[in-house]
């Protein structure tokens, strides 16, 4: 076996590896062995129905990731087995995973009834059989060697070819290569750490000798990096998961795509029972399909202004603009409906088309400082220079106790009604509420105070169109909307992400419209839902087709991701009912309160005792820890926001783990000058604990290293 491989099956195959389960978990060996993605024979039946066991085993395999250049069967006459297999391979379509070779060898000698003479014929046979076998290891390394050959090449094609989200192209020095992801690592190629010299101040730590998982070359090496971006918020069952690659290999089989207006199939309608008994629980009655977490935000405002101005008679007036509600920072997607939902930001205000239609309130920010628990006013909202009020923990600020009896809650409420009649004066229409509960993802990691939001729907839920007396937040029917329609934008925040199934059960006031996407099919496939109230949906009921809601995609409710999305959410509410999250819930201190005890503050993944610890770094302005999330914000002076360089040296450590704090390199991405970690909903606590170290080891080696440091170090903002 060649250097590449030896050096690569040693590194994977190191105990502390958290790619592998070992098969006494009650893995099966195909899931045990997939994260080594080294080449693979596959030996198959020779026999009657051999040729369709084969070919099953194969696909099976194939399904899971594994490469298999090669089969090998027993040689028999009668079937020819390997005649048929071999042409079956060679009337598929050409491509690096479908190019294999079928070898046929002798089958062993009858036993013999002497021991000795048996023995001397099997030791025959084997010498017989090495014959055959020796072009076969022969392919399996060039095939091997091929492979990472095209690694190689695929920084330099990358560069050539493609046009990367959210990258300023002149600054990227180095391509990170994925070349496969299992659980929450992903096995990835880039420079050696020797290379990196434009990614580390004179002072830093000297690299590791011990990071390269193979050589690839004199420059390039491979590692494991702990997926900590949840790639882009996506992840949360893993990589690679066996049982939703089946759900949506099983839909593709048996449907491909079908249209869906006027149609319906078994995965979408049991994705909206399951969708509507879960996270729609008991406000919502419909799910609309849309295909990413930007289009269904524009499928809810269509939804929301339209009901607005049918109550509010509104509808004959389309030369008059319609605003939404909202909270500074916020961000909504990245089609330009859902940029004008936003206040001006980085990602839309150098847009052409972009233009502002809202009333932005700035939000009291939650952090954990020095230990204690902080919620800052904004300084529209204080006479003072600034205004911080603490709490003794996270979960403090989610009681029912504090919605009703905080003094802040008179101080946002007659905040948020005073703006608000100040804006309708000036001559606003409002079509809808629109935020992203507790967790502002793209703004920075923002988390709002959940007191001020709920004091929002609150307001707006007893003001009306016009800002008129109304209905009120506690007399509101059920499946109907007052006010306004209060819109939650949950495509990052939902699922489980910030420790509860939805932003209801953290603000304990529900919608009218609901946004959901990302950790929806955990990470498989794209696919969003938008889930309304029956009086939403009786806006759109009339005899005119042209009154229905005219939105659609070509690829509405493809059963792969509906599949893939019923596993996944199903799998979630599993972990929830074994508590698979108590040791974290008790970390937290997660209380119980109300008359029946059924009320659970939020919790988080993280250690409190490491928060605590980070929060007092003097490098550090503050910590948000909630959920899956761990965001951490970096001191910067310059006052350079999104193009901050401050995060650039932690997140260049953490990729490559130059402190020997743990044997994972930690993929990392900044948000101006907030470093953020997430883990997926199945990350081990012991993984978890090895990340914080490294962590802290960084941040305090960090401390004043980012002031002179090179800012096209090629660290990726998201």
């Amino acid at each position: 076996m060649c250097i590449r491989h030896t050096q690569f099956l040693r590194y994977v195959l190191h105990l502390q590896s958290p790619a592998l389960q070992l098969p006494s978990s009650g893995n099966l060996q195909s899931d045990f062995y997939r994260p080594l993605r080294l080449p693979t024979i596959l030996v198959g039946d020779s026999n009657l129905g051999g040729i369709s066991t084969t070919l099953t085993a194969r696909e099976s395999l194939h399904i899971r990731g594994y490469d298999i250049p090669a089969i090998l069967l027993f040689d028999n006459p009668r079937f020819s087995n390997h005649e048929l297999i071999a042409r079956h391979f060679r009337s598929l379509s050409p491509s690096t995973d479908t190019e294999i070779e079928v070898t046929v060898i002798p089958p062993p000698p009858a036993q013999d009834i002497e021991p000795e003479r048996d023995a001397e014929r099997m030791r025959a046979y084997y010498k017989e059989v090495d014959e055959y076998l020796v072009p076969v290891m022969e392919r399996l390394n060039k095939k091997h060697e091929e492979r990472f050959d095209r690694l190689e090449g695929m920084e330099a094609n990358a560069k050539a070819i493609v046009w990367w989200p959210f990258t300023q192209h002149k600054k990227v020095k180095e391509v990170t290569i994925i070349d496969s992801a299992y659980g929450d690592v992903m096995v990835t190629y880039g420079p050696t750490p020797a290379d990196q010299t434009a990614t580390a101040a004179d002072s830093a730590p000297k690299p590791s000798p011990a990071l390269p998982l193979s050589t690839v070359s004199s420059s390039i090496v491979s590692y494991e990096h702990f997926d900590a971006c949840a790639s882009w918020w996506t992840q949360g069952l893993g990589h690679g998961n066996p049982q939703i690659t089946l759900s949506a290999a099983h839909a593709s089989g048996r449907y491909g795509h079908v249209i869906f207006p006027e149609c319906a199939h078994e995965p979408a309608i049991s994705l909206a029972s399951l969708l509507l008994s879960t996270i729609g629980r008991p406000w919502a009655s419909r799910v609309f399909y849309s295909d990413n977490g930007s289009t269904a935000t524009e499928v809810a405002l269509k939804m929301a202004f339209r009901s607005a101005a049918q109550r509010y008679g509104w509808e004959g007036d389309a030369a008059r603009r319609v605003d939404v509600i909202g909270i500074d920072g916020g961000y909504h997607g990245d089609t330009i409906g859902a940029m004008d939902a936003c206040s001006a930001n980085v990602f839309n205000r150098q847009v052409q088309w972009y233009e502002p239609k809202g009333a932005w309130f700035e939000p009291p920010i939650v952090q954990v400082k020095k230990g204690r628990v902080c919620v800052s006013l904004p300084g529209e909202m204080t006479s003072e220079k600034s205004a911080s009020i603490e709490y003794d923990a996270v979960a403090d600020l989610f009681t029912p106790r504090r919605y009703q009896s905080d003094p802040l809650r008179k101080k946002y409420v007659q905040h948020i009604r005073t703006r608000l009649e100040k804006e309708v004066r000036a001559g606003r229409r409002f079509g809808a509420l629109l935020m992203e509960p507790v967790l502002m993802g793209a703004g920075g990691m923002v988390f709002v105070d959940p007191l001020f939001q709920r004091s929002v729907v609150e307001v707006v839920r007893e003001s009306g169109g016009a800002l008129e007396s109304g209905m009120g937040l506690l007399q509101r029917k059920e499946g109907t909307w007052s006010g306004l329609p209060v819109v939650f934008d949950e495509v990052f925040t939902g699922l489980w992400r910030l420790g509860k199934r939805n932003g209801a059960e953290l603000l304990d006031v529900t919608p009218d419209i609901a946004t959901y996407a990302k950790l929806l099919t955990g990470g498989v496939l794209p696919l969003a839902v938008t889930l309304t109230n029956p009086s939403i949906f009786d806006t759109f009921i009339s005899s005119s087709k042209s009154d229905a809601l005219l939105h659609g995609h070509s690829y509405t409710a493809h059963p792969m991701g509906c599949s893939a999305a019923n596993t996944a959410v199903q799998e979630m509410e599993r972990m929830n009912r074994r508590g698979d999250w108590e040791a974290a819930k008790l970390d937290w201190g997660v209380k119980t309160e109300g008359e029946n005890g059924d009320w659970e503050g939020p919790w988080c993944v993280w250690d409190k005792k490491t928060v605590d610890y980070i929060s007092y770094l003097p490098n550090v302005e503050g910590v948000v820890p909630i959920g899956s999330v761990l965001a951490i914000e970096l001191k910067d002076d310059t006052g350079s926001g999104y193009a901050s360089t401050a995060p650039q040296y932690i997140v260049s450590r953490l990729r490559r783990d130059t402190f020997g704090a743990t044997d994972l390199n930690v993929f990392a991405r900044p948000l101006g000058n907030v470093v953020y970690l997430m883990t997926s909903q199945v990350t081990a606590p012991r993984q978890v604990r090895e990340i914080e170290r490294l962590l802290v080891e960084c941040l305090e080696a960090g401390r004043n290293s980012w002031t002179g440091l090179d800012e096209g170090s090629g660290v990726v903002y998201c």
